[in-house]
């Protein structure tokens, strides 16, 4: 352990030692009835995973992340999680975060997950990662002590495997010339999204730079972070939209700063291109209050922003039940968080999943996991094969040495 993480370690008061080994599948029979819920949390783990590879937006660019693999043990049973806790920050120490997590130690499952759901609530000021992370962290150790999966909690039913979407997030044309030959390279050429940076000249020529190397048949959708600032009516906005549906443009989320009203006429000025939601849709629990049909053709439950992974799924109900589609974004996860995600698009029969691990960045998480409840297919697709909770095994000892930081609390 490097110097500077003893030293705050030490001065956080707490210890590293080595992970409990997870039970193998045969002993884990499940807990009667509610009886799960008095096992006590005996442990919460942080890794620091740090990336180092910029990505770009309309806003600003991240020259590097670090994300923390936060690991919630009851006794032999354990949960997974992942957030992404800081950018830009290469000396981010998560002191907020052991200080809300440290709350949870010592409590009950059942005290726990009523602690997190009182503050899953409109009005609430907690930090959406820190509410979706240690949900998605409980749910998975619920799943494991009671040996059903997570989906099967949640009331999650789909079970058809989901074409993963291949992001880029890059304005120099080359660069983005060598992403979308990647997709190539992975299989992943069919669903591909881009970022538009709100400048139609640059955005025009990355897009017709993709679809040049994808071809026709290619999904292609963009974000663009609500980069169109500048036009003046509605019937403007239509037409930059319709200019990029006319070059191969398939979906776009977040054009601009739209009002319900303003997407619903949108959406049917411009036809068939899908207009995508996303900001209008966090956090879950008022999403499912603002969502109106006719804002768009997909609506996009962002990884990150729900901050209740109960509140998506009945959301992803709600979008469904008014014949629109669901898409799962990401939040530039690499770890854990992607499976538990691609779980959950699988769950609500998602029209693609975004959350999916990387080839660069999640290249030293991947020679840490053991096994796995999702796969990527050789068409690209993800699929899932039932374990308790989420089933992302990790060997915890590997990914202590890759990490920047390790933190018990």
């Amino acid at each position: 352990m490097k110097t500077n993480r003893r030293h705050f370690i030490k001065s956080m008061s707490v210890l590293g030692v080595v992970g409990a080994t997870y039970p193998l599948l045969s002993s884990c029979v499940g807990k009667n009835g509610t009886e799960y819920l008095n096992e006590k949390i005996t442990k919460i783990e942080l890794f620091r995973y740090d990336i180092n590879i910029p990505r770009y937006f309309s806003w600003g660019t991240w020259h590097n992340r670090q994300h923390l693999f936060i690991k919630i043990s009851a006794g032999d049973f354990y949960g997974w999680t992942e957030t992404p806790a800081s950018k830009n920050n290469p000396d981010f120490k998560p002191t907020d975060w052991v200080k809300y997590l440290e709350q949870f130690k010592g409590l009950k499952l059942g005290e726990a997950q009523n602690l997190l759901a009182s503050e899953q609530v409109l009005g609430s000021k907690r930090s959406l990662k820190m509410l979706e992370s240690l949900d998605m962290g409980l749910l998975d150790l619920s799943g494991r002590l009671q040996n059903k999966s997570a989906l099967e909690l949640l009331g999650l039913t789909g079970r058809n495997s989901v074409p993963g979407l291949y992001c880029i997030l890059d304005k120099d044309e080359q660069k983005v010339r060598a992403e979308a030959e990647k997709s190539i390279e992975q299989n992943l050429n069919h669903h591909l999204k881009f970022k538009m940076y709100g400048d139609e000249k640059v955005d025009m020529k990355l897009l017709k730079t993709i679809r040049a190397i994808l071809g026709d048949e290619a999904i292609v959708i963009s974000d663009v972070n609500k980069g169109y600032k500048k036009w003046q009516s509605l019937d403007e906005l239509k037409l930059i939209l319709n200019r990029f549906k006319d070059n191969g443009l398939n979906a776009i989320e977040d054009p601009a700063n739209l009002k319900t009203k303003q997407w619903i006429e949108l959406q049917k000025m411009v036809g068939n291109l899908s207009l995508i939601p996303d900001t209008p849709m966090r956090p879950a629990w008022k999403g499912i209050k603002k969502m109106q049909p006719g804002m768009g053709h997909i609506y996009n439950l962002h990884p990150s922003t729900m901050g209740s992974l109960t509140h998506t799924a009945q959301l992803a109900n709600k979008v469904k039940e008014i014949g629109a589609k669901v898409m799962i974004g990401d939040d530039s996860l690499v770890g854990p968080a992607c499976s538990a995600w691609q779980q959950i698009a699988i769950g609500v029969d998602a029209t693609w999943v975004e959350a999916i691990e990387k080839k660069e960045d999640s290249k030293l998480y991947l020679e840490c996991l053991q096994s796995v409840a999702t796969k990527k297919e050789n068409n690209g697709y993800y699929s899932f094969k039932p374990k308790p909770g989420f089933g992302v095994e990790l060997d915890t000892n590997r990914l202590k040495k890759i990490s920047e930081l390790y933190i018990e609390i």
